[in-house]
C-alpha cells in the first residue's frame, strides 16, 4: 500500500479576502469599462453579516449583470460565489481563483458579443 500526498496550495491560503484579490476584481472592471462593455459598478460590505459584494452593471440604470459575492461561512472559511442576471449562481468555490476565473470568462464573453 502506498500513500500519495496531495499538495493543494489554495487549501493553505489564509481565510478571508485580500487586497490583492480586490484589486483583481477592480482591474477586471477597469478593463471592461475601457472597452465600454461595463459602465458601472458597486462595492458593498456588511461587516456584521460577514458578506461583501462586487457588482457589475451594463449601465447605471440596468439591473446588476454580474455579482461577485464574498461570504464568511465559518471561523476560517470564506466562500466566493458568482451570480449572473437571468441565470442565478453560476459558480461557487472556497478558492478565490476558481470563482474569479468564471467571472472573467463571463466578462470576456460579454466583450465578444459586443464586438
Amino acid at each position: 500500500m502506498t500513500f500519495k500526498v496531495i499538495h493543494n496550495p489554495a487549501f493553505t491560503q489564509p481565510a478571508g479576502f485580500t487586497q490583492g484579490q480586490f484589486r483583481k476584481l477592480d482591474q477586471l472592471y477597469c478593463k471592461a469599462a475601457s472597452e465600454k462593455t461595463l459602465t458601472y459598478r458597486t462595492v458593498d460590505c456588511d461587516f456584521d453579516e460577514g458578506v461583501a459584494s462586487y457588482t457589475y452593471y451594463l449601465t447605471g440604470s440596468h439591473v446588476p449583470y454580474l455579482q461577485f459575492l464574498i461570504k464568511k461561512v465559518g471561523p476560517r472559511t470564506t466562500m466566493f460565489e458568482v451570480f449572473k442576471q437571468g441565470k442565478g449562481r453560476i459558480a461557487k468555490s472556497g478558492v478565490f481563483d476558481r470563482a474569479y476565473e468564471k467571472l472573467s470568462e463571463e466578462v470576456a464573453l460579454l466583450s465578444e458579443t459586443d464586438s
